[in-house]
């Protein structure tokens, strides 16, 4: 579990030697302090979060290595950017609330280290027992589920083809019309041949940015339906038309 200790700070006096910053409208005042806060137990993502903050609420600060720098007089909104991040990061079990158990049988330790780290980065509280089992909080059940469901599909596209954004958007559109042509006429050559070459390119594609790999999933294997319905020899029109028609629908969302 992480944990944060308590910042500590030490007074600097303004114009501190080591003090690096390009910050034009960072406090110049003789009479007043710096103030450093020693972040070194900090996880490199956590700080960076902080450092994200501090920009996004345009906090006078610079960085000495893991040590933060701040005026005195933004000390407030220091300590309160901290406090987010501290209470972002807190992943501890509450023994007052139900729990249950994931059983981590049969996962490798860099399975398990990726799914530590997307609960982390959503704020789920949760920990390994001494069986190794996932703990979470009951009411989180369904949201972990689905972090597992998502993470378990990626690592099953190992060695499939990754594509940009742009790539994505033209291949997913040229299915689109194929299938919007075949649910009026299954007999549309054209739209037969692109529906193969386009499906069985999306089927070999992995989960892209912005999708969430079961619903990828979900989208390659209809590829691979349709495809096989129409390199069949007995495949009824009917099942053409009705699996064309949910492909163009569902495609249509996404586009």
């Amino acid at each position: 579990m992480p944990s944060f200790p308590n910042p500590f700070r030490r007074n600097e006096s303004d114009g501190h030697p080591d003090l690096v910053s390009d910050q034009e409208d960072l406090v110049d005042d003789a009479d007043s302090e710096w103030l450093a806060y020693e972040l070194h137990e900090w996880a490199s993502e956590t700080r960076a979060m902080l450092a994200q903050l501090l920009i996004a609420d345009q906090v006078p600060h610079s960085w000495q290595g893991t040590t933060l720098l701040a005026h005195e007089s933004v000390e407030e909104a220091v300590d309160a950017l901290i406090e987010e991040v501290e209470s972002a990061e807190n992943t501890d079990l509450d023994p007052d609330k139900e729990q249950v158990a994931f059983e981590m049988e049969g996962w490798s330790g860099e399975l398990q280290a990726a799914l530590a780290e997307r609960l982390g980065a959503a704020a789920v509280p949760h920990e390994f027992d001494a069986d190794g089992d996932l703990v979470v909080h009951e009411e989180d059940e369904e949201q972990v589920e689905m972090v597992i469901e998502d993470l378990l599909a990626r690592a099953a596209e190992e060695g499939l083809e990754e594509l940009d954004g742009l790539e994505v958007n033209d291949l997913l559109s040229n299915m689109f019309t194929a299938t919007d042509r075949l649910r009026r006429d299954v007999h549309d050559g054209p739209a037969v041949l692109a529906a193969v070459e386009h499906g069985r390119r999306i089927a070999g594609v992995a989960t892209p940015f912005g999708f969430g790999a079961p619903q990828w999933s979900a989208l390659r294997q209809r590829c691979e339906e349709l495809i096989e319905l129409l390199e069949a020899d007995d495949s009824e029109d009917e099942d053409i038309v009705d699996l064309a028609h949910r492909m163009r629908d569902s495609l249509q969302r996404v586009i």
